[in-house]
């Protein structure tokens, strides 16, 4: 039996002998099996099911594209898992809904109205809002649909973490009563103003002895910090028999659940409330913005564009910073005589 559109290579091997290789089809998946087998046929239709377009005419078909699509992939693995959550309530919400009454009048209503229903989680109810507006760009971007019926629906969360940094008094009490691996994860963040997930999966093939290499997981970019001075001498004492730099009391790597309530419950012992270990990534902008570093200079070590530590500093740090609008009084009283 003839399999139509596989695709059959030559190869000349160094000793003269000829090696055919065959594809499922030009420029497809190789296949394993025998040719002319049973097996053969079978590996083969699997191929073409697995790589056939999908027929996207629901909400739900479109979800399904987009999650096998390369943006998704591209996203980082707490961005997918979060959208996974929000495209399970769309689907219990629009079953089977005709992708083309996403595009008719009432549809904005509809959304409206149900991103409502989640309003006592304000910030669950626009990840909501904000997964099913990835959805339908993605089908914007792919040609299927023309607008994205999500546009103009306002946000139900307005809080901000303008005050949320943390203080030196904060800080002082965390590295005189921590623990050894919540001490260390502390010192990592406010030296290095880097992301959790990044410092906890950070090996030694990392270091250098000087610097810190990272790829971000959550932007891809790469960042190198140089290692301050004090975080080199805890560094550089930690035993290195280990893959990761940063493990728990039983000198395992921390998962980040673990790590998530190994964290709750140290600062619940210390008694410290209303700052995140996030904040200590925008502690570490605004002290050095009050050292006198730019913009620019921050963003080369956090991986946020400049516009990105502006408005981190503008919205969410230094907006009640009185440190640092008393410094413009400091500086001014300096320079005039």
């Amino acid at each position: 039996m003839k399999l139509k559109g596989v695709h059959k290579v030559k190869r000349k091997l160094a000793n003269g002998e000829i090696n055919w290789h065959y594809y499922a089809w030009r420029g497809g998946p190789k296949m394993k099996a025998a040719p002319g087998t049973e097996e053969f046929a079978a590996e083969l239709l699997r191929h073409k099911a697995e790589n056939a377009p999908v027929e996207v005419n629901t909400l739900d078909s479109l979800i399904d594209a987009f999650v096998k699509s390369p943006a998704f992939a591209a996203l980082a693995e707490k961005t997918q898992d979060a959208h996974k959550f929000s495209h399970k309530e769309i689907r219990k919400e629009w079953p089977k809904l005709p992708l083309k009454l996403t595009q008719q009048r009432g549809m904005k209503a509809m959304i409206r109205k149900w991103h409502q229903t989640f309003a006592a989680n304000p910030r669950t109810a626009d990840q909501m809002l904000f997964s099913l507006s990835r959805v339908f760009t993605f089908g914007i971007d792919e040609e299927l649909i023309e607008k994205n019926p999500c546009s103009g629906i306002s946000r139900l969360y307005t809080g901000s973490r303008k005050e949320s940094v943390w203080t030196p008094q904060l800080i002082a009490l965390f590295r005189s009563k921590a623990k050894g691996p919540m001490l260390l994860a502390f010192e990592m963040a406010i030296h290095t103003g880097q992301r959790q997930g990044d410092l906890l999966m950070l090996t030694w093939k990392q270091y250098d002895g000087t610097h810190l290499s990272f790829e971000q997981g959550k932007t891809k970019k790469r960042v190198r910090v140089k290692v301050h001075s004090k975080l080199k001498a805890m560094i550089d004492a930690l035993p290195k028999d280990k893959m990761r730099i940063l493990n728990n009391s039983r000198g395992r790597p921390w998962t980040k659940d673990g790590f998530k309530t190994s964290w709750g419950k140290e600062c619940a012992r210390l008694e410290i409330e209303g700052v995140t270990f996030h904040d200590l990534r925008g502690t570490f902008i605004t002290d050095r913005r009050r050292e006198g570093s730019t913009t620019e200079q921050i963003a080369s070590i956090t991986g946020h564009s400049i516009a990105e530590v502006g408005r981190v500093l503008e919205k969410h740090y230094l907006a009640t910073d009185q440190q640092t609008s008393d410094a413009v009084i400091l500086r001014m009283e300096k320079n005039i005589t």
